[in-house]
């Protein structure tokens, strides 16, 4: 088009000075130009269909970056010289001829702004120079008029070319996208190849993450609803997996995540759909119709895998895993489903700890359990559950002497639409629900502010949960309580369950030494019920173990747990670390732990848990706190 527009103006300003002029000027120059004109005109002609490759492309704008101000200048030169034959109106004619070239020029060229500039530049140069001293007035005015607009114009362009670039770049990665699309699902037909990976599949493992396998589960889900399928989900959990990356760093839990991923694929065939949902955690859809034994016997083998040790150029590693499953049936949704499969994997860490099945399968047992737990959930974060805790306290005592050394805090509820909610009930239900800080944290002031009152020497035992010791800036918290209290931090014993340090070690680790330094005590509750109880005696700063009730079971006929307290006695005495027997309900097995050499005991025998305004009367009493009421039974 700038071709044709320059080439119609040339021949009309001929037209102007045809007669005036000389032939060299009106004819033989303007048709060397137009010839000139004509080849390039017809070299972009035939270019329009074909599609060069960049090197072609490359060549071809700089060569047009080249010719366009020799071009222009050639033009200019042309028209300019025509200037001495004419007269005012053949040469008003050919600065009308510069004028409107230049700016159609301009327009022609917006695509290449640096030819349009070079165009532009030439023009207006010989414009100015020619006419702005040509000592009219007119032609001045004009040669400033073009000056102005020329620059408006570019600015236009500029503005117009940026617009262009933007759309091209658009365009590009539109085209990218399109040659990259898959057709996964109505989503992703709009995302090429690789935000389709980033967007669907984990980058660490390429296994499905967490969004993919949501997506899939409600397309699987819809469909056992309609009974085309049956559908099962499955939640996998690495037990360890937190000490590795604490103790090797994130690079090798990294590289173990890797392993586990690749075990878990090869384990996972047919229609099993493995997915990452981050972290260590994992899921399984299957889609398949399987008895409960198939199931257990799937989740006994995924966790038979990831058992056996993963040998990194690091270090050798061994982690466990728990399973939990969930059936679909009838009326449950998405939700229900998943969340089913969660309390299954809750349930199968917890059996896990205490030595039994690390696969769970969701059944009618846990049913109740769920919506008990929900409720439970639901009235610990209400706003008056402050006042509806309260602590009690069960005396530790010397078995010599008969004094009270210390008392033990134990949580009580009573809800006023729950009733009475046994510990075993609720701390299972804030930990899960995220509550249990908050509620750690309440129960230990008050247990504080009732042994702010107690004798300098009577020391307060005080339960930490799982979730308490797995951040140690939460446990600089309880001891700042301490200090808040004015208690001295030497009559503090934390309590912490073995399951509670077999969770993650390493941590278990960091907050006891933190615990350790504020100058508090260390007691491992339930001693003996875990499965590497010894190792935790050396590998932590134990003050004190308390051998768990039932290891007393039958203990007067002389049962196994017999030999068990005793042994455990001889060791704790021979490593220097107190040991508390708990739940002594008899004088008989009294009798038998004084025999055994215990010294300090704990049970109904001595006394029920009392409330913080009974202690005082307690510790007064005449015996010294030993009970002489008859036995009563453990409820």
């Amino acid at each position: 088009m700038m071709y044709s527009l320059l080439l119609v103006n040339t021949w009309a300003l001929v037209a102007t000075f045809w007669n005036i002029a000389p032939p060299s000027l009106t004819f033989y120059i303007p048709l060397v130009l137009s010839v000139m004109i004509v080849l390039r005109l017809v070299t972009w002609w035939r270019s329009i269909s074909e599609r060069p490759d960049i090197a072609v492309a490359l060549h071809s704008l700089k060569r047009t970056n080249l010719l366009a101000p020799i071009i222009a200048a050639c033009f200019s030169a042309w028209c300019l010289a025509l200037y001495p034959y004419g007269d005012a109106y053949a040469q008003g004619h050919i600065a009308f001829y510069m004028g409107i070239t230049v700016v159609g020029c301009i327009f022609s060229l917006m695509h290449m702004l640096s030819a349009a500039f070079y165009v532009t530049a030439v023009v207006n140069i010989a414009f100015i120079v020619f006419f702005g001293f040509s000592g009219n007035q007119v032609f001045m005015a004009i040669a400033m008029n073009l000056i102005l607009v020329s620059v408006v114009l570019l600015v236009i362009v500029s503005i117009n070319y940026d617009r262009f670039v933007s759309l091209i770049a658009s365009r590009r990665q539109l085209m990218q996208q399109q040659n990259e699309l898959m057709q996964k699902q109505k989503e992703t037909l709009e995302l090429s190849n690789e935000n389709y990976r980033l967007a669907n599949l984990d980058s660490l493992t390429n296994l499905p993450n967490r969004r993919c396998f949501f997506s899939e589960f409600t397309e699987n889900h819809a469909s056992a609803v309609a009974g085309k399928a049956p559908l099962v989900i499955g939640l996998i959990d690495l037990d360890g997996f937190k000490a590795v990356n604490d103790m090797y760093g994130h690079a090798v839990g990294d590289k173990l995540l890797v392993s586990v991923a690749e075990r878990l694929r090869a384990t996972c065939q047919g229609d099993l759909l493995l997915s990452r949902l981050g972290g260590d955690e994992f899921a399984i859809l299957i889609s398949l119709e399987l008895t409960d034994e198939n199931m257990m016997q799937i989740g006994h083998n995924l966790c038979t895998v990831l058992e056996a040790p993963f040998n990194l150029a690091e270090a050798t590693l061994s982690i466990s895993a728990s399973i939990g499953f969930a059936r679909w049936q009838d009326g449950i949704d998405c939700d229900d489903l998943y969340e089913n499969a969660d309390f299954a994997l809750y349930s199968a860490k917890r059996s896990r700890d205490a030595g039994s099945t690390h696969v769970v399968l969701f059944g009618k047992a846990h049913e109740a359990r769920v919506q008990r737990t929900k409720l439970l959930e639901k009235a610990l974060r209400s706003v008056t559950v402050a006042d509806e805790m309260s602590v009690a306290f069960q005396p530790v005592v010397d078995v010599n002497s008969g004094a009270v050394l210390a008392f033990e805090a134990l949580a009580r509820w009573t809800s006023p639409t729950l009733g009475a909610v046994p510990p075993s009930d609720f701390i299972p239900a804030a930990e899960r629900g995220g509550l249990i800080d908050r509620l750690t944290l309440m129960l230990f002031r008050q247990a504080l502010s009732c042994a702010a009152s107690w004798p300098g020497d009577i020391r307060l035992s005080f339960n930490l949960s799982a979730a308490n010791i797995a951040k140690t800036d939460y446990v600089r918290g309880l001891v700042d309580e301490i200090h808040t209290y004015g208690i001295a931090p030497e009559r503090i014993d934390f309590e912490i369950t073995e399951t509670a340090i077999i969770r993650d070690v390493y941590q278990a680790q960091e907050a006891i030494a933190e615990l350790k330094r504020s100058g508090v005590r260390i007691s491992l509750d339930d001693f003996g019920t875990g499965y590497s109880s010894l190792s935790h005696l050396h590998r932590f700063p134990l003050d004190k173990i308390k051998i768990d009730r039932s290891f007393l079971t039958n203990i007067v006929e002389k049962s196994a747990g017999y030999g068990i307290v005793k042994s455990l006695l001889n060791l704790s005495r021979d490593m220097n670390i107190g040991c508390v027997i708990e739940g002594v309900e008899t004088e008989e097995e009294l009798a038998i732990v004084r025999s055994l050499g215990g010294e300090m005991v704990q049970g109904y025998y001595f006394s029920r848990p009392i409330s913080g305004d009974a202690v005082p009367a307690y510790l007064a009493s005449s015996d010294g706190g030993i009970s002489q009421e008859p036995a009563v039974s453990r409820a």
